[in-house]
């Protein structure tokens, strides 16, 4: 069987804050997208998957100019409109049989072994959605962090016969439509660490590491080596 990985990401594509469209804030949040989640993508032990960062509408200019001034990003991570991004997605898996869609959002991280893990899954045949409930939660401004449940968290992947997928067929979460209800399809769970949870100086989130179990400097060092590929306190 022939599968193809993809890891979607929106950037600005959804909400409603005006200042999304603004060079300052796609500036801003290209920085964290560099920082957090580009860094955990490019760590991947697997690079054999395709990541779409979804863009709004009449700002692909800005963005283009903004990552021109730094490092080129490698074409199997690509910014685009939901358009282009479905173009994508579509020429990519032509040909193959199986379609995973991994979500992230642009400032949170995957275990550098993800992809890997992604390709290698052997599915239920019922199975419509892998869950990962484990992960942690890092305070980078504060330098804290801490294991982390969450039955059903924004961390998930859909499964797809690429045939379905190029018909337009798209799995539908029940309930209110949000990650929370993921687990009401058929889902597995990933029983490993699989996510980090970021909160950075840019967060609306109120999020706070919590006080139980948090991790010393080093075991927190040595969890980011697994996610970033290198031990961030030394780069």
């Amino acid at each position: 069987m022939n599968r193809k990985i993809v890891i979607e990401i929106n950037f600005n594509n959804y909400g409603m804050n005006p200042n999304r469209l603004t060079r300052e804030w796609i500036s801003e949040r290209l920085d964290i997208f560099r920082t957090f989640t580009l860094r955990s993508l490019l760590s991947q032990t697997n690079t054999d998957f395709l990541s779409v960062v979804k863009l709004a509408g009449g700002c692909s200019d800005i963005v283009e100019e903004e990552l021109a001034r730094h490092e080129p990003i490698p074409d199997h991570i690509r910014f685009g409109t939901s358009i282009e991004s479905k173009r994508r997605i579509h020429a990519y898996i032509e040909g193959a049989d199986e379609l995973l869609i991994a979500r992230i959002d642009s400032d949170d991280l995957y275990h550098q072994s993800f992809v890997q893990q992604l390709h290698d899954y052997k599915f239920q045949p019922e199975t419509v959605a892998l869950v990962n409930q484990m992960g942690y939660l890092w305070d980078a401004v504060e330098g804290q962090m801490a294991p982390v449940f969450h039955r059903s968290p924004s961390f998930y992947v859909f499964r797809y016969q690429v045939e379905d997928f190029l018909n337009d067929y798209r799995v539908v979460i029940p309930g209110k439509g949000t990650h929370g209800y993921v687990t009401e399809l058929p889902h597995e769970v990933i029983p490993l660490r699989n996510y980090v949870n970021v909160i950075h100086a840019a967060n609306t989130s109120v999020k706070k590491v919590p006080a139980k179990d948090r991790l010393s400097e080093n075991e927190m060092n040595a969890v980011l080596a697994e996610f970033l590929g290198t031990d961030i306190a030394n780069s």
